[in-house]
């Protein structure tokens, strides 16, 4: 009876999971907590509400009158804003889902191929595909007016809808290729050995599982569609959308309020979709975590039939056009147009080492420090969220997720409004700018970081308490070490993304500060594409090699696979 009496106080005494981090905080975690939940308020809710509230401000004080006759005043720009959103959204996860079925579907060696073709397009400036839609398709494009001698207008929403189309593409693909290595295939071949063919065991036994997955692709594609004001600006020509009438109202003619409130035609629904798209999101975790406790799983995905020829023949096309494009890009940097006569030169290259040196090193500095930051950042963050459970921590997980919900353009917006006079001017500097990049990447960190959190054992702290350890020593020495590849993972996408970004930080560069996005977007404006094509080409390979250099120094052994940043990125 005493020894089961032990037994009894020994379990009773042992830390509950479910309530990790209720006990008390010491004076440090206090002051550390503070700072997390004062920086999510200053820096993503308190630009939100001056945005917000900008749109009530007219000449005479706060009013209504800018929302009188919204709708109305602004159909057309509502009109093609949901016609081109539609289109890329539907086109472009159709194409997705090819391609990471046909990813899946192959033997391993050309998934690492096809891997590194998606990993290339990640790693791009978001004018990219504009760029190469001009030189390739335009009225003197390579492939349009050189090879097949036609002189076709590119200036119209079919480019706007094609060119979305390609960019949102590889993003769904990662994300639906991560959903169908979770699903397991050894559901299909249950069907195939109850009697069904593959096409069947495909459609009525895998497809139900990823549909949560393509609906959820299919609904942020349209949130990204809406929010875009760079495809619409360089090749719609007189096809006018909201997200680019805003930027005109800010560059030409400094209208903060009207801007603000031609933001709400797209904050609200996309507000709206975004709650969709977590449901989804949910619910496709749900499907495959159903199906992975249920069979055991293989490495590829059977297709046959009509599934594998629409899969095979839309990958193909994806990944040709897509080779195209950066031939296109690559090569456009260092040759130049004599009597149309095309010459190897090194002309744009001195152009772009004279004038384009110090964005390009400002751009690299950015990241850099948006990268080592967001990291830690969001693994602290995530840390007292999710293993710590503070008091208000549904809040702040709510609030750290808002700049996703958000078009780029109203992000930067509202950091305008926030930070434009004391006591936090910041307007005009360097730490606006990466304060923004870091924020506006929050999101996507602390899920990396909390995916990474979650698989570390509640065992390892409590082993640590049992020696004596402190709840700080335990962040500082078991928690920190073990999120190594996490801290890896979202260095590598804080970096790529403060490299590539450009419309949330759009309206917080000086023009004597710019970064090598903008060099690139104003060089393409102003039709100077072989400097476009060439700072193009060093954004790109500036990204591959950080994320080669960091896969190198991360891959390892384990479980007779390796797992390297991208794979952990694509997985959690």
């Amino acid at each position: 009876m005493t020894k089961l009496n032990k037994n009894n106080k020994a379990q009773n005494t042992t830390p509950n999971p479910s309530n990790e981090g209720l006990g008390d905080f010491g004076v440090f975690e206090k002051i550390l907590i503070s700072i997390l939940a004062l920086s999510i308020g200053l820096f993503i809710l308190l630009p939100v509400i001056r945005l917000v509230m900008a749109s009530f401000i007219s000449n005479n004080g706060l009013s209504l009158s800018n929302y009188e006759n919204i709708f109305s005043k602004n159909i057309g720009l509502l009109k093609n804003s949901v016609f081109s959103s539609a289109l890329s959204a539907a086109f472009s996860t159709v194409l997705a889902t090819a391609v990471a079925l046909h990813t899946v579907s192959v033997s391993r060696r050309s998934r690492k191929l096809l891997m590194s073709i998606l990993l290339l397009t990640m790693v791009s400036p978001p004018f990219v595909n504009s760029l190469a839609y001009i030189m390739l398709y335009g009225r003197r494009g390579w492939i349009t007016y050189s090879l097949l001698g036609l002189s076709i207008n590119p200036y119209n929403w079919t480019g706007v809808v094609l060119m979305q189309t390609l960019s949102f593409s590889s993003l769904n693909a990662i994300f639906l290729i991560g959903m169908m290595d979770k699903v397991n295939k050894g559901l299909a071949h249950a069907a195939r050995d109850l009697g069904a063919t593959t096409g069947k065991a495909f459609m009525d036994v895998i497809l139900p599982l990823l549909t949560p997955g393509i609906l959820a692709c299919l609904l942020l594609n349209f949130i990204r569609g809406l929010a875009d004001f760079g495809t619409p600006i360089v090749i719609g020509g007189r096809f006018n959308t909201v997200a680019a009438e805003i930027y005109m109202q800010i560059t030409a003619y400094a209208d903060l309020s009207k801007a603000a409130t031609l933001n709400t035609l797209i904050f609200l629904p996309s507000i709206i979709l975004f709650f969709i798209y977590r449901r989804l999101l949910g619910r496709s975790d749900i499907l495959s975590s159903w199906s992975n406790n249920r069979a055991s799983a293989s490495d590829t995905l059977e297709l046959s039939g009509l599934p594998r020829i629409i899969a095979t023949s839309l990958s193909c096309f994806f990944f040709i056009v897509m080779l195209l494009q950066y031939i296109c890009i690559f090569a456009g940097g260092f040759v130049k147009a004599v009597k149309g006569v095309y010459h190897f030169s090194l002309e744009h290259f001195d152009k772009v080492i004279l004038y384009e040196t110090s964005s390009l090193k400002r751009s690299i500095i950015y990241a850099l420090i948006v990268g080592v930051g967001g990291a830690l950042f969001s693994i602290v963050f995530s840390y007292y969220i999710e293993r710590r459970k503070i008091i208000g921590r549904h809040v702040l997980d709510f609030l750290s997720t808002m700049p996703v919900m958000i078009p780029g353009t109203c992000f930067g917006i509202g950091y305008i409004l926030a930070f434009h006079k004391p006591p936090f001017k910041l307007t005009g500097t360097a730490l606006i700018v990466i304060l923004n990049m870091l924020f506006r990447q929050l999101p996507n960190s602390t899920k990396i970081c909390s995916a990474a959190i979650s698989q570390i054992p509640h065992s390892f702290e409590d082993a640590a308490r049992d020696i004596g350890a402190g709840r700080l020593q335990i962040l500082l020495h078991i928690i920190l070490p073990n999120l190594k590849h996490a801290f890896f993972t979202c260095f590598v996408y804080n970096f790529t993304s403060a490299m590539t970004t450009a419309g949330a930080i759009l309206f917080l560069i000086q023009p004597s500060q710019k970064i090598a996005v903008f060099r690139l977007f104003d060089a393409v404006n102003t039709g100077n594409y072989g400097v476009a094509c060439l700072i193009s080409t060093i954004i790109i390979l500036v990204s591959l090699l950080v994320n080669i250099i960091v896969m190198g120094l991360t891959n390892d052994r384990r479980k007779g696979g390796r797992r390297n940043v991208f794979t952990a990125f694509k997985s959690s």
